[in-house]
């Protein structure tokens, strides 16, 4: 059974496998002996004068598109960490939306204040930077998210935007509209957990919460949890793994309990060991 079944690692393997079409297309020469590389860089990529020329698709296509090994390994290690964060916390079907509206924001961004083409998934990732940073600024954001929201986020973005400036060929302005765009989106938009339970407590003025209720809680609670804490602290991932088993436990439920392990497990926010071993607890 595949384990990685989220729109972020679907996101990271259409960029890569793209990257390496491309890089093989610049071996064959195209009209006027340019490389097919450097066309479909040409053609795919944003900019005024392609946006200009009726080439609309560019601000999408642009995201897809990395100039070299280091472009690609810097914006796929940062889509993973962030990414995973971002899709626990607000589903599949809106991450996939935010992803697109943010890189399309700062791909229309470039394209406004600088003449120049532009690539790379990175406007899209400083939108996720967005999200996070002013979904931890929100009073209702739990204790858990503090440490990978708000405030925590701004050494990141600052370092990031001095770079920009520094350092030749890198498109700011990409980076501050998707910056934007998904900071806006961030403080505006309803987390899953915000959005569950809303609609819960309206259900529970006739009724108890069913253990599948129960579970759905406890799977949104812990996703962004073990995810922020995959190569982090073991101590604090131990403890976190221990409440999981509490609450789990208390469902009462055995098969609706390993349900959730499983879900965890196939996301890869546990090993093999743990869920064997929280599953005997059930």
């Amino acid at each position: 059974m595949n384990r990685y079944r989220n729109s972020t690692i679907v996101l990271i393997v259409i960029n890569v496998a793209v990257y390496l079409f491309i890089a093989v297309l610049g071996f064959f020469k195209g009209p006027g002996g340019k490389s097919l590389r450097d066309l479909i860089t040409l053609y795919g990529g944003v900019s005024r004068y392609a946006l200009s020329s009726g080439l609309i698709y560019t601000p999408v296509t642009a995201l897809f598109l990395h100039g070299n090994f280091m472009h690609i390994l810097f914006n796929m290690w940062a889509l993973f960490q962030l990414g995973m964060v971002v899709e626990a916390v607000y589903g599949k079907k809106l991450y996939l939306l935010f992803y697109f509206v943010t890189g399309i924001a700062g791909g229309l961004s470039a394209a406004a204040f600088s003449p120049a083409l532009t690539i790379g998934s990175s406007s899209a990732i400083f939108g996720l930077v967005g999200i996070l940073f002013t979904l931890g600024l929100k009073k209702d954001t739990p204790v858990m998210l503090r440490s990978i929201t708000g405030y925590s986020l701004l050494p990141i973005i600052l370092i990031n935007l001095f770079l920009g400036f520094s350092i030749p060929g890198i498109s700011n302005a990409a980076h501050i509209g998707g910056l934007i765009a998904g900071a806006a989106i961030g403080w505006f938009a309803k987390p899953a957990y915000a959005r569950f339970g809303r609609q819960r407590r309206v259900y529970t003025r006739v009724t108890e919460k069913s253990s599948q209720e129960v579970s759905q809680e406890i799977l949104i609670k812990y996703l962004p949890i073990l995810n922020a804490l995959k190569n982090g602290d073991s101590e604090e991932r131990t403890v976190r793994l221990a409440q999981l088993r509490s609450e789990l436990s208390n469902l009462k439920d055995e098969e609706v309990a390993s349900k959730v392990l499983w879900e965890l497990f196939k996301r890869d926010l546990i090993s093999k060991e743990e869920f064997e071993k929280l599953r005997k607890f059930l």
